[in-house]
C-alpha cells in the first residue's frame, strides 16, 4: 500500500487525516470518517476509516457497499500499526526555537508516544543545518521516552528539505511500505541543499506523508509547511503557543491509533457516481463518494500499426521496389546475352591488347606530338560501361562486370531500406544511391595501386632492357628477358605486349595500349622510341637511358609533391570524419535529438545542405592537394 500524492487540491483535502484547523479545535469526534486512501485506483479500492475509538477490528466486522449494493470478495481490514508502517518525528532545533518553543515541542513528543500505535515503530530526527538522529525506529517505550527526555542542542539553520529526503531514505532502509512524517518548525526553510521538487520526489518515491505542525513566530512562513503537507497527502495545522503544540501531537497519535485501511474490489460499470459506505457494529455509517473512470475506446482497427508498416505500405516504398527489381531482371538479361552479342574481335580483347580503330587513331595522334590531350580522346568514343568493364578487368577481379554491377545493385536495394527503417523516413531510401559510388571508388582505389606498382618497378626494368639490347639482343628478344626478371604486375602487362606483336600488332601500338592501360606518359614515350627504331633505327639502348632518368627525376618530385601535400590530405579525411561520426554519435546515444534533422522541413533542408557541402568540401580539399606531376 502506498500513499499517493494527489492530483487535485479535492484529492488532498480528502487524504487529509486531520482537519486544516486550528489546535484549540481539534476535538475527538463520535461519528467515523471515511476517507480515500493512498493507493486509491480502480477497481481495488482503498479507504482510510476512522473510528472514534480504539478498538480491535476484523474483516468481518467491516460491512462496505457501493451504492446500496455489496461489493465483491472479502473486504480487507489493516489495523494501526500493522503491516510495514511507522512515523517520524521530525522536531525543529534552530536557534529560533530556543526556550519556551522547544520545551514545548519535546513535551509535544511525549505527549505523542502513549498516544500512538504501540505496534508502529517511532523514529525522532532533530534538524537545524544538520541533522541528529535522537532515536532510530523502535517500539520501545523506555527508548522512546529517554530518546525526548533532555531537550537538545540548537544551531543555525532549518534545513527542511534536506531533513525530508533523509526521513524518506531512512524509511525505504527500514523496508516500511508507507511512513508518516511528523514535521514541526517554527519557521521556513533556510540552507538546504536539496529543493522542494527533489524533497517531494523523495518522499513520494518512498511512499510518505506529511502532518505538518507550525508553530508563529517572527521567521514563520506557512507556505513551505502546507505546501508539503497538501502534496503529500497528509494536514498542516497552525498553532500559535508552545503550549498548544502538546494536545495537537496527542491528537495526531490518537487519530493514527484510530486510522484503519479498508481494501476492497469495486463491479461497478464505468462512468457511474458511487456512494461508498462503511459500516462498524454499533457505530454510524461512514460514506464517502467518488465517480467510476470513464471507458475510452477508440477506434484502432485489428492492430496499431508502427512506422515499419507505414514504410511499408508506402507508394514511395512501391515504386522503389519496383525500379530495384526491373534493373535487376535487365542486369539478369544482360548477363545472358552478354557473351552472344561480343563480336569476335571484343572477344579476343579479353585475351590481348587489340586496339579498336578509334585508338588506332589516338595513337597517330599522340605519336604525332599531340601528348598533352591523351586523357580527353582516350575517353572519346568509349562508353560508361565499357570503361567500367575494362577497369573491372584491369584491377584483377575475379568476378564479371556484370556480376559486380548486379551486386552493387542489390546492396543498394538493402542499403535503402535499411537506412529508411533505421532512421524512420522515407528520405533514406536515398542512402542506396551511394552504393555505386563505393563500389566505382573501390575498383578505382585497386587500379590506383596497381598503376603506382607498375610506375615504380618501370625504371628498373627499363634499364633491364636496355642492357639486354646492349647485350645484342633484338628489342623484342630484349623485351622476353626484361619479362622473364620482372614482377607482378609489371611481368603480366609487358607479357600482354609480346602476345600482342606475336598476333601481328605493331610493338609500338601495343604500348600505347599498355600506355592507356596502366596510365602512364613514360611508357608513351618508349612507344615513341620503339616506333622510331623500327622506321629509322638508332641507338635504343641510349634513349631508354635517358627516358630512365626523365622517370626517376619525375618520381622524386612526385614523392616532394606527395610529403608537402600529406598535412592537406589528412585534413580532408579528418573534417570529413568529424560531422559523421558525431552524427553516428549523437544517434546511438539518443536518436530523439536528431529527430528534426528528418522529421521537419528545415531540418531536411539543413540535413540536405549538410551533405552537399561534405562532398564539395572533400573533392574541393582533394583537387586541392591532388597534383599532376
Amino acid at each position: 500500500m502506498r500513499f499517493a500524492r494527489p492530483r487535485t487540491l479535492a484529492a488532498a483535502l480528502a487524504l487529509a487525516t486531520l482537519a486544516l484547523v486550528p489546535a484549540a479545535a481539534l476535538g475527538q469526534s463520535g461519528t467515523p470518517l471515511l476517507r480515500d486512501g493512498p493507493d486509491t485506483g480502480f477497481p481495488d479500492r482503498e479507504y482510510l476509516l476512522q473510528l472514534p475509538t480504539a478498538q480491535t477490528l476484523e474483516s468481518g466486522q467491516v460491512t462496505v457497499t457501493e451504492n446500496g449494493g455489496p461489493v465483491s470478495g472479502v473486504v480487507g481490514v489493516e489495523a494501526p500499526g500493522s503491516g510495514t508502517s511507522g512515523v517520524i518525528l521530525l522536531i525543529d532545533t534552530s536557534e529560533s526555537m530556543e526556550g519556551a518553543p522547544i520545551q514545548g515541542a519535546m513535551a509535544a513528543a511525549r505527549a505523542f508516544l502513549p498516544t500512538r500505535p504501540a505496534a508502529m515503530p517511532v523514529a525522532i530526527v532533530g534538524f537545524d543545518s544538520e541533522r541528529e538522529e535522537l532515536s532510530g525506529f523502535t517500539t520501545d517505550a523506555e527508548a522512546l521516552a529517554a530518546a525526548v527526555a533532555d531537550v537538545p542542542v540548537l544551531a543555525y539553520g532549518t534545513a527542511i528539505y534536506d531533513t525530508l529526503v533523509e526521513a524518506a531514505e531512512m524509511a525505504t532502509s527500514q523496508g516500511l511500505e508507507r511512513t508518516t512524517v511528523v514535521l514541526l518548525s517554527d519557521g521556513t526553510d533556510v540552507g538546504s541543499t536539496s529543493t522542494r521538487a527533489q524533497a517531494l520526489a523523495a518522499l513520494d518515491a518512498a511512499n510518505v506523508r506529511v502532518i505538518s505542525v507550525g508553530l508563529e513566530s517572527q521567521q514563520y512562513n506557512p507556505e513551505t509547511l502546507r505546501a508539503l503537507a497538501q502534496n503529500t497527502g497528509g494536514t498542516y495545522v497552525q498553532t500559535a503557543t508552545p503550549a498548544e503544540l502538546a494536545p495537537v501531537f496527542s491528537e495526531i497519535g490518537t487519530r493514527l491509533s484510530r486510522e484503519y485501511l479498508i481494501t476492497y474490489r469495486s463491479l461497478l460499470p464505468p462512468d457511474v457516481k458511487a456512494t461508498v459506505s462503511a459500516t462498524v457494529a454499533g457505530l454510524p455509517a461512514a460514506t464517502a463518494t467518488y465517480t467510476t473512470p470513464q471507458l475510452l475506446i477508440e477506434p484502432r482497427g485489428t492492430f496499431e500499426q508502427s512506422w515499419v508498416d507505414d514504410v511499408i505500405t508506402s507508394p514511395y516504398l512501391m515504386i522503389f521496389v519496383v525500379l530495384s527489381v526491373l534493373a535487376l531482371l535487365l542486369f539478369a538479361v544482360f548477363t545472358g546475352l552478354d557473351v552472344r552479342s561480343r563480336s569476335v574481335r571484343k572477344r579476343m580483347a579479353q585475351y590481348v591488347n587489340v586496339p579498336t580503330e578509334d585508338e588506332s587513331r589516338q595513337r597517330r595522334a599522340e605519336v604525332a606530338g599531340m601528348l598533352a590531350e591523351r586523357a580527353q580522346r582516350r575517353v572519346e568514343g568509349h562508353r560508361w560501361w565499357q570503361s567500367f568493364e575494362r577497369d573491372v578487368e584491369l584491377a584483377g577481379f575475379k568476378a564479371s562486370a556484370v556480376t559486380i554491377a548486379g551486386w552493387t545493385v542489390l546492396g543498394s536495394v538493402l542499403t535503402s531500406l535499411v537506412v529508411a527503417i533505421a532512421f524512420q523516413s522515407l528520405l533514406g531510401l536515398l542512402a542506396g544511391l551511394i552504393a555505386p559510388f563505393i563500389t566505382r571508388a573501390v575498383v578505382v582505389r585497386r587500379i590506383s595501386k596497381l598503376r603506382a606498382a607498375f610506375a615504380e618497378e618501370l625504371p628498373d626494368n627499363l634499364e633491364v632492357l636496355a642492357g639486354a639490347l646492349r647485350a645484342g639482343h633484338s628489342l623484342i628478344g630484349a623485351m622476353g628477358v626484361m619479362v622473364d626478371g620482372a614482377t607482378e604486375p609489371s611481368k603480366s602487362e609487358f607479357r600482354r605486349v609480346l602476345q600482342d606483336e606475336q598476333l601481328g600488332v605493331p610493338l609500338d601500338d601495343a604500348l600505347m595500349v599498355m600506355a592507356g592501360r596502366m596510365d602512364n606518359l613514360d611508357i608513351e614515350q618508349v612507344a615513341i622510341v620503339t616506333r622510331l627504331q623500327r622506321e629509322a633505327g638508332g641507338n635504343t639502348a641510349e634513349v631508354l637511358d635517358r627516358v630512365v632518368e626523365n622517370i626517376r627525376g619525375r618520381m622524386e618530385l612526385r614523392r616532394l609533391v606527395r610529403v608537402l601535400t600529406a598535412q592537406g590530405r589528412i585534413a580532408r579525411y579528418i573534417l570529413t570524419a568529424i560531422p559523421i561520426v558525431l552524427l553516428l554519435f549523437f544517434f546511438s546515444v539518443n536518436k530523439v535529438w536528431l529527430e528534426p534533422l528528418w522529421m521537419t522541413g528545415p531540418g531536411r533542408f539543413a540535413l540536405g545542405t549538410w551533405v552537399v557541402l561534405l562532398i564539395a568540401g572533400w573533392f574541393a580539399i582533394k583537387k586541392i592537394v591532388e597534383i599532376e606531376v
